[in-house]
């Protein structure tokens, strides 16, 4: 339905003088769809021109990060594929490293780190193959074939459809940089999409059905793969419903489509309450799945955290599931999060998909669910056990992989190497917005740096806005010292710096400029160059 290949494609001079196009994954020869790697002998130019383009992360105390990150960087651009006449996809486009198939949640989630390429490979236009193939209903397939463009499965299948994450992703590229171009065109088309899945997805008791295909978790023990049941009421789809509800009322807001805003605003609320009445209980401080005579179905899963990100749990439902989160017999493992919690009778040390298995989109569930809840320690703690335990394996295979084991710093069994895709979550959106902790809000003019840490962090070459900043935080004696900034802008902004407890605003001018910021004091000292 959606047609604008060039929309995320908003620094166009890198790409007029580089020709990264010249050393791309694929070259195509006249109009066969025959298609060749670039050579290794291109790989050195290939790497020098992407890290000359994308944010460079400032982490002197931790190269081997910082060599990850750039990794995933070359491999995500091996990874993108160019659109065919057969399958009507649009020119070039983010691929997931999966199979020969386009899955929703796994590109939605692989653009969590791409919205950071600042032109260097292609972004949310990847997102068009999906809406270019939404039905006259609404219906849009969670996945859809590479070859033909054609859906991989009929709308009455258990598994059609997916999670529904991209108003999320929408929503999240346009505070990265600003870009509403897309909005205008894309809220009737998520607005229709969510209206079908409420049709056509939703028991009468108001909760929302899938299959474990369609939730992703393929052979957790909580589901069938191919079945609508059981469960009868999936927590993670209800989650998932009004974490889509709850951006796409936002989208609409920045359009001024005020009747959308409050339908999804109102469907958000109702599942809030439907969530909360129905699926947490008390005893166990836990959200479960629903049996059909509305008992607790208790397989304990990451499923579970999905109410968190979905702007559903309240306070005591996050400290709740923070107990779960922290506690080492059940999600607190060597590498977290597991997909099942150790004290289930299936868990396995090795994971075995998603049976313990560490997943990246089940972690980027799990810490953005902890920072919309406020916890924000807990949330860069996760991300930086995560970062360890996959540094370690990048360090002994040289990439980064499908899956890990939670017991070990090793891949998942069975697990693909090259998964970037969504495994570059972790090295690159989650070392930038929560191990620096730096979140750029273009539309409110704003960055926010949750710094908790006392090593020297920050970023280089961050497009903010149209225009290349740097910020710099310099190594402190702890993380209660005050902190001396250096920052490079062409324009003004608001810094918005914060601890988890403290909060400074900067008022930052265009210039070089360098400052010293006492969070516990609530003061800031402009400094002499």
């Amino acid at each position: 339905m959606a047609d604008d290949d060039s929309a995320s494609l908003n620094r166009r001079q890198f790409l007029q003088s580089a020709s990264l196009a010249a050393l791309g994954p694929y070259a195509l020869t006249g109009d066969s769809d025959t298609a060749s790697r670039t050579s290794s002998d291109d790989l050195p130019a290939l790497r020098a021109k992407l890290l000359d383009t994308v944010p460079e992360p400032v982490i002197p105390e931790r190269p081997e990060l910082k060599e990850m990150y750039e990794t995933c960087w070359v491999i995500g651009y091996q990874q993108t594929h160019y659109g065919t006449p057969e399958n009507g996809f649009v020119r070039w486009y983010i691929d997931e490293a999966f199979d020969n198939r386009l899955f929703q949640w796994d590109l939605c989630f692989a653009l969590a780190w791409a919205k950071y390429g600042q032109g260097a490979l292609p972004g949310m236009e990847s997102l068009d193959n999906f809406y270019r193939k939404q039905h006259g209903d609404g219906a849009i397939a969670g996945v859809i074939k590479e070859l033909d463009g054609s859906d991989d499965q009929p709308k009455d299948a258990p598994w059609f459809t997916r999670n529904n994450l991209f108003s999320w992703i929408e929503y999240e590229y346009y505070r990265t940089t600003g870009d509403a171009s897309r909005l205008e065109r894309v809220v009737p088309v998520l607005r229709d999409y969510a209206r079908w899945v409420k049709e056509n997805r939703r028991h009468e008791n108001g909760h929302y059905y899938w299959s474990g295909w369609s939730s992703g978790m393929d052979n957790s023990p909580r589901s069938v793969a191919d079945e609508f049941y059981p469960p009868y009421s999936w927590v993670d789809y209800d989650a998932n419903e009004a974490l889509a509800a709850y951006y796409l009322a936002e989208m609409a807001d920045v359009t001024g489509d005020t009747a959308v805003a409050q339908e999804f605003r109102n469907l958000h609320a109702d599942l809030k309450k439907l969530v909360n009445r129905e699926m947490w209980s008390e005893a166990d401080q836990f959200y479960w799945d629903l049996d059909k005579d509305g008992s607790f179905l208790k397989e304990k899963t990451v499923a579970s955290f999905w109410p968190m990100w979905g702007r559903i749990a309240d306070k005591k439902h996050a400290d709740g599931l923070v107990q779960h989160l922290n506690n080492e017999e059940e999600f607190n493992r060597p590498h977290r999060v597991p997909t099942l919690s150790a004290d289930h009778p299936e868990y396995d040390p090795e994971g075995d998909y998603w049976r313990g298995s560490v997943w990246a989109p089940t972690n980027h569930m799990i810490v953005k669910g902890l920072a919309a809840c406020g916890r924000y320690e807990l949330a860069r703690t996760i991300v930086e056990n995560h970062l360890e335990n996959v540094s370690t394996v990048f360090q002994e295979t040289g990439t980064v992989w499908e899956n890990y084991a939670p017991e070990s710093a090793s891949p998942g069994e069975p697990a693909s190497p090259d998964f970037v895709g969504w495994s570059a979550d972790g090295p690159i959106a989650q070392l930038i917005e929560y191990y620096i902790g730096i979140r750029p809000d273009v539309p409110s003019n704003r960055i926010d740096w949750m710094l908790l840490t006392d090593e020297k962090v920050g970023v280089r070459n961050l497009d903010f806005g149209g225009v290349t900043i740097h910020l710099v935080a310099e190594g402190r004696v702890s993380t209660e010292a005050p902190i001396d900034l250096t920052l490079r802008t062409p324009r003004s902004f608001t810094l918005c710096l914060q601890d988890g407890e403290n909060t400074v605003e900067v008022d930052v001018e265009p210039s070089k400029q360098a400052y010293r910021v006492d969070l516990r004091a609530g003061t800031v000292q402009r400094k002499r160059e």
